[in-house]
């Protein structure tokens, strides 16, 4: 489309005029005729050049009024007064940034709450009303009365009168709260932000008994990690010096004893090492294996430490079942250790691993004829260093941190494990596996 300017049609507007006075000049009329006919053309051209405007213009004003924030591509058209045509193409040019910007907060908007979220502690926003704009999911899961597709005052939604006399009297701008509030069997302490010009708050209710817990296992394991290393260091540095004491002796037990509790300090650094790897990565190298061969190596691996007690291995495979997607390293270590661990503790008949299907997922069970586990360890079985029975655990070389590995392993497969036992007649271990994609993370390989 061919573009006129302003200046252009003014000017054709002048020409006109001056041409219309110098033929009415020419032909000699009166001054009042020519005066009134030179305002006629004048009035005619500018009416020709606000209807050349206003054609650009009424576009214009359509376009500015279809703009609403759903229609964000929107755009405006050719016109043909190059001036207003330059002015639409920086409309434009503003919209598009504009548009690109939405799209930016949209993105950032979707991570945030992504995040927000993965929160274990029930978070939420209200406005300057009390009007629950968004919470995550522990706070649904904690008020079950939260509908996220309707307009819900807080008092609706949190019926505990504790909770909402704290809300309404959060204070300042990330304020703690030193109360504690006991909400469906749990203690929380709340705190709360208020948004630049007080208009939204954010609140989020801290699980006391979760922090709690987190600390008491924090010391606890470095109470277990202590004492797992003073008890061999304490032997080594006791038969060091009885050795020093009688050189002229044959120490060849005292250094067997030395040995033995050297390694038990290499294999208490290497699980160590082993779990702290596991809790930093969160994907596996998953790929397809075949269960047989998988098995039978496995049985290879493990044939000495059968033998050395004298007991059975049995791999029990459903039919059909053939092949299954894991991380072939450490899904062998899961079966490793929870034979090892029942060894320990199984003097007569065997293990028996049975493989099967379960809806999607693919159950494993590791059953041995033992001594079992009374009922009140089972909970909290795949602790780290935790011992279920103190009285024997200094007998076996195990370094309590097998049952914790597996569990993390498990859970990296998106598993489940739990435990039963029979006293006098052994404990069984149940993994459930959902199917898995093949994936490969090169940040994490398996060492």
């Amino acid at each position: 489309m061919n573009k006129t300017s302003l200046g252009t049609l003014l000017l054709l507007a002048g020409v006109v005029i001056l041409a219309a006075v110098a033929v009415l000049a020419f032909l000699d009329v009166g001054t009042w005729l020519l005066i009134s006919v030179s305002a006629g053309v004048a009035g005619i051209a500018l009416y020709l050049v606000h209807f050349w405007l206003n054609r650009d213009l009424r576009h214009l004003w359509k376009r500015a009024e279809e703009l609403k924030p759903q229609e964000r591509k929107l755009r405006f058209g050719e016109l043909r007064t190059s001036e207003l045509h330059d002015l639409a193409q920086k409309l434009n040019q503003a919209l598009a940034s504009f548009d690109q910007a939405i799209g930016h907060l949209a993105v950032h908007r979707t991570e945030l709450r992504l995040l927000l979220g993965t929160l274990e502690d029930p978070l939420w926003s209200q406005d300057d009303d009390g009007n629950v704009l968004w919470a995550n999911a522990p706070f649904h899961k904690l008020f079950p009365a939260f509908d996220s597709s309707r307009e819900q005052s807080y008092r609706e939604i949190i019926r505990d009168p504790e909770l909402q006399e704290a809300i309404l009297s959060s204070g300042n701008a990330g304020e703690q709260l030193p109360l504690s509030l006991n909400i469906a069997g749990h203690s929380y302490m709340l705190s709360s932000s208020r948004s630049v010009g007080n208009r939204r708050y954010v609140f989020i209710l801290h699980n006391i008994d979760a922090m709690e817990r987190t600390a008491r296992m924090k010391k606890d394991f470095i109470v277990n990690l202590a004492h797992e290393l003073r008890t061999p260091l304490t032997a080594i540095k006791g038969f060091t010096e009885a050795m020093q004491d009688s050189p002229g002796q044959d120490h060849t037990r005292h250094q067997k004893i030395i040995l033995s509790h050297t390694n038990r300090l290499i294999h208490l650094i290497r699980d160590l090492e082993q779990l702290i790897r596991l809790e930093s990565i969160s994907r596996l190298e998953a790929s397809q294996i075949e269960l047989k061969p998988f098995f039978a190596n496995l049985s290879l691996i493990l044939e000495p430490d059968i033998q050395a007690k004298e007991l059975s291995l049995n791999v029990e495979l459903e039919e059909g079942l053939d092949r299954m997607v894991c991380d072939p390293f450490r899904f062998e270590q899961i079966f490793i250790n929870l034979v090892q661990n029942s060894l320990r503790y199984t003097d007569t008949g065997g293990i028996t691993i049975h493989v099967g299907k379960e809806g999607e997922n693919t159950v494993f069970t590791i059953s041995d004829t033992g001594r079992g586990i009374q009922n009140e360890h089972l909970d909290r079985i795949f602790e780290r260093f935790y011992v279920a029975d103190n009285s024997r655990n200094r007998d076996f070389s195990g370094t309590g941190l097998g049952l914790a590995i597996v569990k993390h392993i498990v859970v990296l497969h998106h598993g489940e494990i739990s435990v039963s036992s029979e006293m006098g007649r052994g404990t069984t271990f149940r993994i459930s596996i959902p199917p898995l994609a093949e994936r490969k993370n090169e940040s994490n390989q398996p060492s």
